[in-house]
């Protein structure tokens, strides 16, 4: 079963005035939700915050017991977060990448991680690609890759920040639903995709 999102009186304002999140408060139960509204009104902001990479002015955030903005090691081990741009290491291998990032999944057995890399590298239909340098990937090459290494490590939490791919979300849910995809019991969150 998935974990409750709770958001209480979240907010920020960024150094230039702008204030991004105003007094949030949202309760998301297990299941996939999007965040709908025009272009600054704070979405990717919120979804930064819950992804651990900035910390808000006030208010407070948790994934079922784990409080969001302390216990932050804890929640990057349940979440996959697929950004709207991410870079790449230079000459590092898809293969290698997914492999890191599992490990800081907390995937510790070698042969669970190099199985678990193998099988999202298929999923993504990148298997055959997996030794090259993710910096020659082109760019749908690279969207695929972006959601295996949001999916490894069986996230409780997926956070998509505008997917690019027109039918991720519909390709995504059906994998889930039919064909036993690593994703039982994950909340995810979108942006720009699906209505509440």
């Amino acid at each position: 079963m998935g974990m409750e999102l709770r958001i209480e009186n979240l907010s920020k304002t960024y150094a230039n005035g702008v204030r991004a999140l105003d007094d949030v408060c949202l309760t998301i139960p297990a299941g996939m939700y999007g965040l709908l509204g025009p272009n600054g009104v704070g979405k990717s902001t919120l979804m930064r915050t819950l992804a651990t990479l900035q910390e808000p002015d006030s208010g407070t955030a948790s994934l079922g017991g784990i409080d969001v903005l302390k216990q932050k090691d804890e929640v990057r081990r349940r979440l996959g977060y697929l950004p709207q741009e991410f870079g790449v290491y230079p000459r590092t291998s898809a293969q290698d990448m997914l492999n890191y990032i599992a490990l800081l999944k907390g995937v510790t057995k070698a042969k669970e991680r190099r199985d678990l890399v193998a099988w999202m590298l298929k999923r993504v239909n990148l298997y055959d690609d997996r030794k090259k340098a993710l910096t020659g990937f082109s760019g749908g090459m690279r969207q695929r890759f972006g959601i295996a290494q949001a999916l490894i490590g069986d996230p409780q939490l997926l956070i998509v920040d505008e997917p690019t791919a027109q039918r991720f979300g519909e390709n995504l849910e059906h994998k889930t639903e039919h064909n036993n995809c690593r994703m039982r019991g994950s909340t995810p969150t979108w942006s720009h995709r699906f209505r509440l």
